[in-house]
């Protein structure tokens, strides 16, 4: 579990880092909208980028819920779904994501 979590962290740092660079990623992963305003702009964009990581980085599970905002930001900053998927496939593309799932282990957080 501990492992599955740690990939998590670290593809969604790698792939924040590689479209926004080292710099700047931190802070636009973890920006905070107002209150009122929606999380994201485009929710068709977030279902593409979540299933651009889903399908490159494995399930997010109820621990990687927490960074559905950092999705919602590389929405919100209009990454496109092509720079999205190369990001997950450049972090992620030899990850294997049957060998620690939870799901497959029997555990979830």
């Amino acid at each position: 579990m501990m492992m599955d979590r740690a990939h998590l962290d670290c593809s969604i740092k790698l792939i924040g880092n590689l479209i926004f660079g080292s710099v700047v990623a931190p802070s636009v992963l973890k920006i905070v909208r107002p209150s009122g305003q929606a999380l994201v702009d485009d929710w068709v964009c977030l279902k593409i980028v979540v299933q651009a990581f889903k399908s490159h980085c494995g399930s997010l599970t109820q621990y990687g819920m927490k960074y559905m905002r950092a999705f919602a930001n590389i929405c919100n900053e209009g990454v496109s779904k092509d720079a999205m998927e190369e990001a997950c496939g450049n972090v992620c593309g030899s990850y294997n994501s049957a060998k620690w799932s939870p799901f497959i282990h029997g555990y979830s957080a």
